[in-house]
């Protein structure tokens, strides 16, 4: 297989970059502090990081679930408080409404990428690799010339 841009045939798979690219760590810190502020501290510390080149080929993400209905939870009094004020507008009635569909709608939405839109991407993403030359993304075509004729 060959790089379309540069013509090269130093290609690596995008899978194997990222995960060559991320870096965890763990560990423990304490001490003591004397002088002019008494301090003791203890902790643990756990973290990851991630090179440029990692994040460029990073895999596909799934849609989230809890930030957005936690910001919904928080839109929600803000805009309920309107319509309980007292009278209640058309407009106001309407967006009260469209305010309450909007999580179910987005949960069901989310729902069906990441059971069917991300798998699929996750598969192409896959089989993608990235010329270690130019930095080019590319994607191996099926050629019609790997099928085997039929004799006749």
């Amino acid at each position: 297989m060959r790089c379309t841009h540069c013509n090269s045939t130093d290609l690596k798979n995008a899978s194997l970059i990222d995960a060559a690219g991320v870096y965890e760590s763990r560990g423990r810190m304490g001490g003591l502090l004397f002088g002019n502020g008494d301090a003791f501290f203890v902790g643990k510390y756990k973290g990851a990081n991630q090179s440029l080149l990692s994040k460029m080929v990073a895999p596909p993400r799934k849609a989230p679930y809890v930030a957005p209905v936690v910001l919904w939870l928080m839109g929600f009094f803000f805009v309920m408080a309107f319509p309980g004020r007292g009278k209640l507008s058309w407009t106001m009635g309407a967006l009260a409404v469209g305010y309450l569909l909007l999580l179910p709608a987005y949960l069901l939405a989310a729902l069906l990428y990441n059971f069917l839109v991300c798998p699929k991407k996750h598969k192409a993403w896959e089989n993608q690799f990235m010329c270690q030359r130019c930095g080019t993304v590319v994607a191996p075509i099926a050629c019609p010339n790997d099928t085997v004729p039929s004799r006749v």
